[in-house]
């Protein structure tokens, strides 16, 4: 599935190029060079998108580059464990966006319900809900937004990328034991 996500990013990144309109709705940068073990572990599998794209912006859904990883943790002050299980890796309508560095789950976090919204492994995330047609279960209104609309045009999805029956997310409360 990587090798499918990079050939993704890749068209995205030139359709991007070629669509000057693009800046106000999108935007994937140049990939990071290799970091040191200790990174690329405290990363998990987010650091595979960060060497492709150093941060992106999708519309509503922002992933933060490597720079800013940092400054926003702060979202994870009431969930973080003692193992540094999550790292918050982006946004989506501005609530964070995290990732379980253990088991490459990918969460929602719903600050002000204290609950989450899991979306599944990082690369399945990535390649329906950032990349395909699962962006329209998780951004509401979603068939007139910029960037539905850009992956429409760039053959990522067909026009009959719309809604699923079954949404990929589903709801956890926080209080759940976390392995």
């Amino acid at each position: 599935m990587y090798e499918e996500i990079e050939k993704i990013i890749d068209c995205l990144k030139e359709g991007l190029k070629e669509d000057l309109t693009s800046i106000v709705f999108g935007k994937l940068n140049y990939g990071i060079g290799e970091m040191s073990e200790i990174n690329t572990l405290k990363l998990g599998e987010y650091y595979n998108l960060l060497r492709l794209t150093n941060g992106a912006r999708c519309d509503d859904i922002d992933l933060w580059s490597y720079s800013e990883l940092e400054k926003n943790q702060f979202v994870l002050s009431n969930i973080q464990d003692e193992k540094e299980s999550w790292l918050s890796i982006g946004q989506i309508l501005y609530e964070p966006l995290i990732i379980n560095r253990f088991n490459g789950n990918v969460y929602k976090y719903i600050v002000d319900e204290d609950s989450m919204i899991c979306f599944g492994k990082f690369n399945f995330f990535l390649k329906n809900s950032v990349l395909g047609s699962g962006y329209c279960n998780i951004i509401p209104n979603s068939e007139n937004d910029d960037w539905f609309l850009f992956l429409k045009k760039n053959g990522i999805i067909s026009d009959q990328g719309s809604k699923d029956e079954n949404p990929v997310a589903f709801k956890n409360n926080i209080s759940a034991t976390y392995l």
